[in-house]
Order: C-alpha cells, then sequence, then structure tokens
C-alpha cells in the first residue's frame, strides 16, 4: 500500500468493496483542506458516489466554523450524508460520510445540534472504551447514536497497528487491540460494520488478518491501496 492524494481513492461507489479510504478534513493540525474537500464534495455530487473523510476534535483539530462550512457545501451541491453502516452495495446516490475519531465525546455532544439542522447523521469511530469512557460519556454516546449516528471500533488503545505488530506480531495485534475494540461495541449495542485503523495506517498483512473478523476496514491516505 502506498499513498495517495487523488480525489477518487476517497469515494465509495456503492460497490463490494470492503477497504475504504478516508481523507482527514482536520483544518488545525493540517494544511488547508478546503480546496481538496470542495473538489471531492464535486466528484460525489457528478458521480452519485460518497464522499469519505473524517476529523478528530472540535475547535482542538477542527473549527467548528469549518465543520459548519463543509455541511454548507454539501448541502449545496446537494449531497446527503451517510454513516458507514449506511454504505452497502446498492443503488447510488451522491452523499458524504462524515466521520469524528476517538473519544472526544463532549465535543462531539455539542454538535448535535448543528448535525440536525443539515440533516446529517455521522460516524464516530470510538477507541479506548475499557479505559476511558465514563458511564456519562457512554450516555451520551448513546443519546448520538439514538440519534441516528453510528458507532464503530477504533482500537482498544488507540496504538499504531504497524508499530504493534512489528514490536509483538500479527497475533498479539489482533488479540490485544483489534478483538477486543470490535466486541466492546458489540457488547453495548453498537453492531460493528467497520474497524477504522488508528492514524489510517497498516499493511496489505494486517488489513487481510482484521478483515477475517469484521467485513471492512477504513484506511487513511498513507495506506489506500486504490
Amino acid at each position: 500500500m502506498g499513498c495517495t492524494t487523488s480525489e477518487p481513492a476517497f469515494l465509495y461507489g456503492w460497490d463490494d468493496r470492503r477497504i475504504m479510504c478516508s481523507q482527514p478534513v482536520d483544518n488545525l493540525t493540517g494544511p488547508d483542506p478546503r480546496g481538496r474537500v470542495e473538489e471531492l464534495f464535486r466528484l460525489a455530487a457528478n458521480r452519485d458516489e460518497v464522499a469519505t473523510i473524517h476529523a478528530h476534535v472540535p475547535d482542538q483539530t477542527i473549527t467548528t466554523s469549518w465543520i459548519e462550512a463543509m455541511l454548507d457545501i454539501a448541502d449545496a451541491d446537494e449531497l446527503s450524508f451517510v454513516t458507514y453502516a449506511e454504505m452497502q452495495p446498492g443503488p447510488r446516490q451522491a452523499a458524504v460520510a462524515l466521520a469524528f475519531d476517538d473519544l472526544a465525546i463532549d465535543a462531539w455532544y455539542e454538535l448535535r445540534d448543528r448535525l440536525a439542522d443539515h440533516g446529517a447523521h455521522v460516524t464516530f469511530f470510538v477507541t479506548r472504551w475499557g479505559s476511558e469512557w465514563t458511564d456519562k460519556d457512554k450516555d451520551k454516546l448513546r443519546k448520538l447514536h439514538d440519534l441516528g449516528h453510528d458507532v464503530e471500533p477504533h482500537g482498544t488503545n488507540h496504538v499504531s497497528a504497524r508499530d504493534y505488530v512489528r514490536d509483538h506480531g500479527l497475533d498479539a495485534y489482533i488479540a490485544d487491540e483489534v478483538m477486543p475494540s470490535i466486541e466492546a461495541m458489540r457488547d453495548a449495542g453498537y453492531p460493528p460494520s467497520i474497524y477504522a485503523f488508528p492514524f489510517g495506517e497498516t499493511s496489505p498483512e494486517i488489513t487481510d488478518a482484521v478483515l477475517t473478523h469484521i467485513d471492512r476496514v477504513r484506511v487513511g491516505p498513507r495506506s489506500c491501496p486504490y
């Protein structure tokens, strides 16, 4: 797998692919993503495909004004919003799959009215479920889920898959990081449909191993195979 900067790599065409690539759009921790987002949304609208993008912590890695701007751009391009659980082979539609990663539940919860104003359902990829989520945090996530948002696994301790496999082996990564994360989401009432690699990084060997335990995986630009 190599690094990609091609917009079509971050489009889902309602097919049966098992590796999904996502474009990071945090504007406080990376280069200005506006141009790429505008082009990606335009392509999604023209091709009846889904633009796949993700961010992390509102007001820390991404400004709420930029989140609002992306919602406005999607509306202007007549894109609907879909979650990863909804992205299954079938009739094509032009859409955006916006995701937020990690564990910024308070900041995510504050977005609920903004998202609702745009009819936007998003996906939350959750990590460190057993170590850092309080009962109050989990209650807020449940409320977001009940509003129509998706919740998916993102690793037990948010470690680099490549580094963990190098230091401990592939079997240990599956046993320590992947399966507990998948099972925790399932036990909490969020049936997993996709596993997002922390930092978006993996290898073909790791990806193949994870795909024996879940239908699909999500990767970032540096591990995108398309």
